[in-house]
């Protein structure tokens, strides 16, 4: 199983790497999962510069991390945001996705359930723990209404952590050179293709004009504001 852990990319500080205290929670919780065998994968849109949260992933012991190549995904709204990270997330085979419940800009919590719109998966929010049951399905433990609940979420999933492990510390060096970050590039031959928000938000509408391929999130944004 692939255990992939979305982060948000750190206010900007040349000099320290920083990682949100949401986004240590899903970690540890990725980190605990991968003491079962399972793989993991952090996965942040962003710039080189903003990789930082990359490196302190690798750092604690995730497998593999990989940066969707975007200027100005600060500025993106959470529904354009789901969309080119399940593109990637596709590309690099998730079957569980991690992230912390402050994901977006507004706090809103609103990218992991577009993430989990456009990658056709299961949705759940505020966990608190995850125990793998098999190949295909894990049991979770959410709050709410002043109970706990145990619920069993097929895979795929993507869930918001809640509360969990303690912040992951850095582990020993690996031996040998350490992985290095991949980049999945936004003119990647598997195009973005342009929606309509009323389908994007789930009310499908006869096709107004041909189908239009865009290169940057900042392309998309103007191209889904258009009527």
């Amino acid at each position: 199983m692939n255990v992939v852990v979305c982060l948000r990319a750190p206010p900007p500080d040349p000099e320290v790497d920083t990682l949100a205290r949401a986004d240590a929670l899903a970690l540890g919780h990725a980190l605990a999962l991968a003491a079962g065998d399972h793989q993991t994968t952090a996965l942040l849109g962003g710039t080189s510069m903003e990789a930082g949260s990359l490196r302190l992933a690798l750092a604690a012991g995730v497998e593999r991390a990989v940066r969707v190549a975007a200027d100005d995904m600060a500025g993106t709204d959470f529904h354009t945001i789901g969309q080119l990270l399940a593109i990637a997330l596709r590309r690099i085979g998730a079957d569980l996705v991690l992230t912390g419940v402050r994901s977006d800009d507004e706090g809103l919590g609103a990218a992991p359930a577009a993430i989990a719109r456009h990658l056709g998966a299961n949705y759940v929010a505020g966990v608190e723990e995850i125990a793998v049951v098999s190949a295909g399905t894990v049991d979770v433990v959410v709050r709410g209404g002043g109970r706990r609940r145990r619920l069993r979420v097929n895979l795929p999933a993507v869930l918001t952590i809640a509360a969990g492990p303690a912040a992951p510390r850095p582990r020993p060096p690996r031996a040998g050179a350490p992985p290095a970050i991949e980049v999945i590039p936004l003119s990647d031959p598997e195009a973005t293709v342009v929606r309509r928000r009323t389908e994007l938000l789930g009310r499908l509408e006869p096709a107004s004009r041909g189908v239009e391929t865009v290169t940057s999130a900042a392309a998309l944004v103007a191209a889904l504001d258009r009527r």
